[in-house]
């Protein structure tokens, strides 16, 4: 599938300072990519300097192919962008759309009212300044989603919204990529979220990317483990070693054992450890997060450019 985003190598530094380090993401079209990190991570300098509001200080940015500046001029017209809430506090939202409408050259008058029926804000008369961050936000998803760009690109679309407005946005966002192929970029450390609606995922740490990798991938790597405890961990552990092939586990103090990728041989495991003489206390199965999955890389310490 063809990569509509492509850095190689792209690196940013202020000063003595390394906002990205080397970073070589790849979104194909029609993804969901979801970036995930920490504040500070490099998520934000990473979508300014891909856009061409932050120089970069090597590498290359490739928007639909080409990597050229008229190219990458004409790529960011086919794109919506947010990042933060930036608009006139004494206009309305469909007063600052309108205003925003013009500045992009989109001619068709009723583009306005139809992202702000997308978001819910189309009743709303108020003037921006008194809005809540949650409406702000909505605004800013309009925004970027005016003259129905091929790539969306969201910096923390989802602070300051509700529950109910998380859900609304998480099944926007499907729709419109099912229903008009559209490739959203989405950035967010609300990780649980995020898990629920992209369909791949870069995860960046200290400036550097260090995985990306495609949901079905992922949800492997994170099916569910078994949490044990027993009278005696280490004869737990021997017993494991000895009558499961390459099982992998971790002792969690002097009782509790993980074991990963054996949720449909708990009643084996139970069996083995009462047979053997072991009191079992605890048995549960339990996912692991992406919260944990992402913890662990930055544990790891690796970096994965592919």
């Amino acid at each position: 599938m063809e990569n509509l985003i492509e850095t190689i190598d792209l690196t940013k530094r202020y000063s003595k300072a390394v906002a990205l380090d080397s970073v070589s993401i790849h979104v194909r079209q029609g993804e969901i990519y979801g970036l995930i990190g920490k504040n500070g991570a490099g998520k934000s300098t990473l979508f300014k300097t891909m856009m061409g509001l932050a120089p970069k200080s090597f590498g290359e940015v490739k928007l639909f192919g080409d990597s050229s500046n008229s190219g990458l001029n004409t790529a960011h017209q086919r794109m919506g962008f947010m990042m933060g809430a930036h608009f006139f506090p004494y206009l309305s939202a469909r007063e600052n759309l309108e205003y925003f409408r013009k500045l992009k050259g989109i001619p068709d008058k009723n583009e306005v009212e139809r992202v702000l029926k997308l978001v819910e804000m189309d009743k709303v008369k108020k003037k921006f300044k008194s809005f809540s961050m949650g409406m702000k936000q909505r605004v800013s998803i309009a925004n970027a989603l005016m003259g129905y760009p091929d790539i969306v690109v969201l910096d923390e679309p989802i602070n300051g919204l509700d529950p109910q407005g998380i859900a609304d946005f998480r099944h926007l966002v499907q729709k419109l990529n099912k229903e008009n192929m559209t490739t959203f970029v989405v950035s967010s450390h609300i990780l649980g979220e995020l898990g629920m609606m992209a369909t791949r995922f870069g995860f960046i740490h200290n400036g550097q990317l260090i995985e990306e990798i495609d949901r079905e991938v992922i949800r492997n790597k994170t099916k569910e483990q078994v949490i044990v405890k027993v009278s005696d961990v280490e004869k737990a552990a021997y017993l494991l070693e000895e009558n499961f092939e390459s099982i992998e586990y971790t002792i969690n103090g002097d009782k509790e054992l993980v074991i990963l990728k054996m949720t449909d041989r708990t009643a084996d495991i139970a069996s083995l450890f009462v047979t053997n003489g072991l009191s079992l206390f605890k048995l549960d199965t339990q996912e692991i997060s992406i919260e944990d999955y992402y913890l662990n890389l930055i544990a790891e310490g690796g970096v994965k450019n592919v």
